[in-house]
């Protein structure tokens, strides 16, 4: 049975998801329970298709154990169910102008954030200097503290 939920994400009233995403007696079962009691079924859809970009650009193993905590990380953030209250968080799947602090000015989507560096994707123009761009075609990544601003694209 689908319930209304007040979402955290989008908040606004909405139909909530008729099951957990994560089956009861596992351990991500609390965690499961909680998405259904708080994201409205439209939110979760859309990380499930944030999550094939992220896995993608990324290059997750999602069998791997440190690929399984990337991903549930960058779910609570995107779900806003992450405690940290990262505030460039609400951008995730968007496109962003980021603001760099030597006065560079870059469009892209924000695509992950860890403690440390946002990862980008979709650049106009490809992955700018200064941005590692690593093994992921693509996507960049950029140290937090060589960033100034990430605002919404026009």
């Amino acid at each position: 049975m689908t319930t209304t939920v007040k979402c955290i994400k989008c908040s606004e009233e909405k139909p909530g998801l008729a099951t957990p995403p994560f089956r009861a007696g596992t351990r991500l079962g609390p965690l499961g329970e909680e998405i259904q009691q708080k994201i409205c079924s439209a939110c979760y859809k859309d990380w499930i298709a944030m999550s094939v970009k992220l896995v993608n650009e990324l290059r997750l193993d999602t069998t791997d154990p440190r690929g399984q905590e990337t991903w549930l990380k960058q779910m609570k953030i995107f779900l806003n169910l992450d405690e940290s209250s990262d505030p460039w968080a609400r951008h995730l799947d968007k496109r962003v102008v980021i603001e760099t602090v030597d006065g560079r000015s870059v469009t892209a989507t924000l695509i992950g954030a860890d403690d440390h560096r946002l990862t980008f994707s979709d650049f106009e123009g490809g992955v700018p200097t200064g941005f590692d761009s690593g093994t992921n075609k693509g996507s960049g990544t950029l140290a937090r503290d060589a960033i100034k601003t990430v605002e919404p694209a026009a």
